[in-house]
């Protein structure tokens, strides 16, 4: 078989292909600009919202793995013209790589593939997401092309953001944990990632299935940011950590904005007996005065003004489930073949051999 992974100059992408190589497997890489791909790769230029451009690129392959990275408008606006000419060209299955973030940065107590999803994410890239997962649903529901798709959370591994954010906030001091970081990592080392799209690609009657996937082990952000702090010599414990005030207080001022600026928020307002619209208006208004602000992020913040929690980290760092592999284990017999003590030493000797000499000045 031959597949074409398309973004495969992300950090997923670029890892799933290195991976399917590595096992043997024909791929080839689509992407925008090729220049961080190696020479002797099969590559294709498209953009993936360009069916046109996207069946030639495409043509004589078998199998599709969609790994675009983007804002929400080129998370959705590049489904369509991939499922087309995948369509148009006899692709067999796409498999599509979304999100564990789907069910939100603090997932309830139980979620798996058949809880139900919102769009209502205070983080867009959720909620493009859990758009961007129906958007496909529909798409396969008239067309021809088998779909799977994947709901990885948190990719790690050399490259990833998870392992060089940090890394940065520790030489610049801008580091920090949020309760001790004593909160559940849904983990995922990006090798066990590209594993899952290889079993998935070949797995059998899985049409319109989706599946959580991570590690093996249960760990928290603890156990992914301590290797990382010892490599680079640094104590994990003398991290700062914040605890904050519920991050559902930033929710509520969220939600007291927008009915305060919106003409049918307004409405409703108007519509409320006299003495519980006073109450609304004092809950709003306290709403707003209490509400947790937005943070920068942790790379824009100076050493010298100090480390600032984001909305997203308080959230990620109170996450109390385990998103579980249960069904990517029944269904696609699914087994991480890296640990994840082995995914944080690679990710280290990428950090000590590659991204800081990277860094120091020529």
């Amino acid at each position: 078989m031959k597949i074409a992974v398309v973004g495969a100059s992300g950090f997923v992408g670029g890892h799933v292909l290195r991976c399917l190589r590595a096992d043997g497997i024909d791929v080839r890489a689509i992407v925008r600009n090729p220049a961080s791909l190696p020479h002797d790769a099969d590559r294709r230029v498209a953009d993936a919202r360009d069916v046109y451009a996207v069946r030639d690129a495409i043509a004589g392959c078998d199998y599709i793995v969609h790994s675009i990275v983007g804002p929400p408008d080129v998370i959705l606006g590049t489904l369509a013209p991939v499922y087309t000419a995948a369509e148009a060209m006899g692709v067999r299955r796409m498999v599509y790589m979304s999100t564990g973030s789907v069910h939100g940065q603090t997932p309830k107590p139980g979620t798996d593939e058949s809880s139900a999803l919102t769009v209502r994410h205070a983080n867009p890239y959720n909620t493009a997401k859990v758009r961007a997962e129906r958007k496909l649903r529909r798409l396969r529901a008239r067309g021809t092309v088998e779909l799977v798709m994947l709901r990885p959370t948190i990719v790690f591994g050399p490259g990833s953001r998870w392992v060089f954010d940090f890394a940065a906030g520790l030489l610049t001091s801008t580091a920090y944990v949020v309760d001790g970081a004593r909160g559940i990592c849904n983990s995922i080392y990006v090798d066990n990632l590209a594993y899952a799209v290889r079993v998935a690609l070949t797995a059998p009657a899985i049409d319109k299935d989706v599946f959580l996937v991570g590690d093996e082990e249960t760990v928290t952000w603890a156990d992914l940011y301590r290797p990382i702090a010892s490599g680079l010599g640094f104590d994990f414990d003398a991290v700062p950590s914040f605890s904050p005030p519920d991050v559902r207080l930033g929710i509520v001022k969220a939600y007291a904005q927008a009915i305060r600026s919106s003409e049918l928020g307004q409405a409703l307002l108007a519509r409320l007996p006299t003495g519980l619209k006073g109450v609304m208006r004092t809950a709003i208004r306290a709403a707003r005065s209490r509400g947790v602000p937005a943070s920068p992020a942790p790379a824009a913040v100076s050493s010298a003004s100090g480390p600032a929690p984001t909305q997203e980290m308080i959230a990620l760092h109170r996450c109390t489930w385990r998103l579980p592999n249960d069904h990517a284990r029944r269904v696609l017999g699914y087994r991480p073949p890296v640990s994840f003590a082995e995914g944080c030493r690679r990710s280290v000797e990428w950090l000590e051999t590659e991204w800081l000499p990277s860094r120091s000045p020529r």
